[in-house]
């Protein structure tokens, strides 16, 4: 009975070390995608900035929060004892 339990526990080791060589082999096959995933999300992004600030709307949104922070401090200092 020993040594069903013995030849049960190295297929098992075999097991788990295909297993580890098998994500570490995708893992390093990925490595470069990631890369260049982040890359074009990152130059899409600097796109959108590049957009928005030539269409003057960060202005526009600057003075929107303004008007929003300054009507928010008006309306606690009117509440204010």
């Amino acid at each position: 009975m020993s040594s069903v339990v013995l030849q049960q526990c190295v297929r098992a080791q075999i097991a788990v070390n295909r297993l580890a060589e098998d994500l570490r082999e995708r893992m390093r096959e990925q490595a470069g995608q990631t890369t260049v995933e982040w890359l074009v999300i990152m130059v899409g992004l600097v796109a959108l900035a590049g957009v928005l600030a030539a269409s003057n709307i960060w202005t526009t949104v600057a003075n929107a929060l303004g008007d929003a922070f300054k009507t928010l401090i008006e309306n606690v200092k009117d509440k204010a004892p």
